[in-house]
């Protein structure tokens, strides 16, 4: 390498050179002190000036590039619209830029507190970034916009670092390079993001300094190109040994992987009333009910836990509870710019069939994403004529692409822009939707290709799309363009397809993603274990998009049978699986929960009695319980966000003193009543409350407490009830764990 100055004035290297001036560069590096020097050469508005507004601040969203902009001047949002920008700064009457006399330029006098200025000092009199401004306004300040040499990529070094003591510190280097192959060292001018607070510390330099222990990464950005550098802060323990547990299948492999190199050994395995009940509400949505607990409990082949996942899978009540969660991220409705009452009836039949059928994922995708015809005759259509956009839904729900940012300006924190969001806006833009013969009961809706596109004229005529990868396709005019949008996803772009789904299931059965939020897979978010992931998309794939099979192998692996108790070592450890996560009931498990425990159905505004939760695919679904545990009232986003794992006061109020609670404890017919009428002796009837409330039998201490309870109440009925609140009221009911 060599040293060379470019035109600007600002040192690089470049290819070449003979290798003593190699040497001597590295000697000075090290050696010598940095000098400032008076920039020489043509300014670049394109490559300089905008490095130095952006470093500064002042097109960031709290400042300037605000869509409102600040004081009466408007920046493009980090610097997207770059003749925009040119315009509002060179503006004459301004006085942003003052040509005669550049010092006098508010540009120059605000940003360095010469003037007042709302965001503060951004830079002193005579720094690098002053220099810079000065010299090009004294050079006429040129607009290059469109002639500058492009920036083809930036470099951090080192783009991966591990820290094992805190505090520890390094400075990232951050290089360049453009198009005609010159090289330049940005890293005073970029600008550096943690993704996870609290663990490391990066100054405006590029100075990392570990915090505390964890992961994250530094965003790292120059104009408009982005990297990342990616961190482990570890504190090595002394005497640590790894105790290899068993490993089911190659998840464990992964995760024990990963484990070893942060020195954390994982949980032990959870008991099979835990596994029971863990795995009946990840994979059915319920609990399992009394008998099937003393069956499985009794049971002591070693393959149990294996049938038991199997047997899961094929009830119908798994397809319930997936085809829920699609319904709702879908955002269709019952409202009359969505699918009506009718509608949303035939589309959560179809989702609930087609999963539980085990209809291939990229089926499955094939028939949302391009369904056509009549929503009568193929309910799936429905998800594409809701009031969501379908250029958002469909990159976040099916490749965990937040495409949103993008329509107004280019992504702050991923790799979209605008051109990306306008192409895939482009694979639906064609299409046309109308009302069929409208019922008593709700609405048929018809999808087709707009007919202008099939005039005769336009016979043989194609059309250019472009995919998020960049790539293209050319299709006939009269095509439906989502045809070929599923193709891609499904074939060149399907490791972004499996890695999302993969990644998604994985969250809902785990608690956390891989990546995670498990629906935002951008470039600045990467996984927490890559390997993994990677493996089991892979899997997927293999095994032809397979959803049962991916649920089968998470289920199995022992990183899934893991306690939820964790031991001296992962106690502080809450993102690589070292142990179970707690997770509250979603507002369906809950509802179906305490009317299983009870006996009592939980009553809905439609449908008939003995409905489950996931049963009525209503927004307006006429129950307390699912609006106060987090059922959405409206939807409006593709994003899991949307429910909060929170608990609030009005929650435990409703469960504590909420009137509907004690009337299911106390009904007629009810469980109480039933166990009460049914046990004679104390001890029976404590432990099968325990089995329908808990899914488990009580401990000895559990059971004598229990038993003294009911023989100091006024009545052994009474006590039952009270002995059931207690227990519905508990963390272990409230909770998978």
């Amino acid at each position: 390498m060599a040293v060379e100055i470019s035109e600007t004035g600002w040192g690089g290297c470049s290819a070449g050179g003979p290798p003593m001036i190699r040497v001597l560069c590295l000697v000075c590096a090290l050696a010598c002190p940095v000098v400032a020097v008076e920039p020489t050469g043509a300014i670049s508005f394109t490559n300089d000036v905008m490095a130095v507004l952006g470093k500064a601040g002042c097109n960031s969203g709290a400042c300037h590039g605000h869509n409102s902009g600040k004081a009466g001047f408007k920046l493009s949002l980090r610097g997207y619209d770059l003749r925009a920008d040119f315009a509002a700064l060179a503006d004459a009457d301004s006085g942003r830029v003052d040509r005669k006399d550049p010092a006098d330029s508010l540009i120059l006098q605000m940003p360095t507190a010469q003037l007042e200025h709302g965001g503060g000092k951004r830079f002193e009199v005579g720094s690098e970034s002053y220099r810079v401004l000065l010299e090009w306004i004294r050079q006429g300040a040129k607009s290059d916009v469109g002639t500058a040499t492009k920036l083809r990529r930036i470099d951090v070094h080192p783009s991966v670092f591990e820290h094992v003591q805190i505090p520890q510190s390094e400075t990232l280097k951050v290089t360049a390079h453009f198009e005609d192959g010159r090289q330049r060292d940005v890293t005073r001018l970029a600008i550096y993001e943690v993704s996870t607070e609290g663990v490391v510390e990066v100054d405006q330099a590029g100075r990392v300094v570990s915090r505390r222990t964890g992961e994250t990464a530094v965003l790292v950005r120059f104009l408009n190109k982005k990297t990342l550098s990616k961190g482990l802060v570890v504190r090595r323990k002394n005497g640590f040994a790894w105790a290899a547990p068993p490993q089911h299948n190659f998840i464990d492999r992964f995760v024990d992987d990963k484990l070893k190199k942060i020195q954390v050994l994982p949980s032990a395995v959870c008991t099979d009333a835990e596994f029971l009940r863990r795995a009946s509400l990840d994979i059915c949505g319920v609990p399992p009910d009394p008998d099937e607990v003393v069956a499985f409990l009794s049971d002591a082949s070693a393959d149990r836990r294996t049938r038991k996942i199997d047997e899961l899978l094929s009830r119908e009540d798994y397809g319930d509870a997936w085809a829920m969660r699609w319904l709702e991220l879908s955002g269709t409705n019952e409202s009359g710019d969505s699918a009506r009452f009718k509608g949303i009836w035939t589309l959560s039949l179809w989702l609930r069939r087609a999963i539980n059928n085990n209809l291939p994922y990229d089926r499955l995708v094939r028939q949302l994403v391009a369904g056509k015809g009549s929503s009568i005759h193929n309910p799936a259509i429905t998800f594409t004529v809701n009031q969501l956009k379908r250029v958002e839904t469909v990159p976040q729900l099916f490749l965990g692409i937040r495409l949103q940012c993008a329509e107004c300006h280019d992504h702050p924190f991923d790799v979209w822009t605008q051109s990306n969001y306008r192409s895939m806006a482009d694979f639906f833009g064609h299409l046309g939707s109308k009302e069929g013969p409208i019922d008593a009961y709700g609405r048929e809706i018809r999808r087709f290709v707009k007919p202008e596109s099939r005039v005769p004229w336009k016979a043989g005529e194609r059309v250019e799309l472009t995919h998020l990868d960049g790539s293209r396709v050319r299709v006939p005019v009269a095509s439906d363009r989502r045809d070929a949008l599923v193709d891609w996803m499904f074939g060149p772009g399907r490791r972004l397809t499996a890695r999302a789904i993969v990644n998604r299931v994985w969250g809902r059965m785990l608690g956390r993603g891989i990546v995670h939020p498990v629906d935002d897979m951008r470039f600045s978010n990467p996984p927490i274990n890559e390997p993994l992931l990677s493996a089991l998309a892979d899997d997927l794939v293999v095994h032809r998009w397979d959803l049962k099979h991916l649920v089968r192998t998470i289920a199995r692996s022992r990183t899934y049978q893991q306690s939820s108790i964790p031991n001296k070592s992962n106690r502080n450890e809450h993102e690589n699986f070292s142990h179970a996560a707690l997770r509250r009931l979603s507002a369906e498990q809950l509802a179906d929960s305490v009317s299983r425990a009870t006996g009592v159905d939980e009553p809905y505004r439609v449908g008939p009695p003995g409905l489950r939760a996931v049963h009525v695919p209503y927004v307006a679904a006429g129950s307390r319980l699912l609006r106060l545990f987090g059922r959405p009232t409206e939807r409006a986003s593709a994003c899991e966000c949307v429910r909060s794992p929170d608990s609030t006061l009005p929650q435990v109020m409703h469960l504590l003193n909420g009137e509907a609670l004690w009337k299911k404890i106390r009904a007629a017919g009810g469980t109480v009543e039933r166990l009460s009428g049914k046990h004679t002796e104390a001890g029976d009837l404590v432990a099968a409350l325990y089995l329908a409330v808990l899914s488990r039998p009580p401990s000895g201490d559990e059971s004598g407490t229990g038993v003294r309870y009911l023989a100091a109440s006024k009545s052994r009925r009474e006590g039952a009830e009270d002995l059931a609140w207690a227990l519905l009221n508990s963390p272990e009911f409230l909770f998978n764990h």
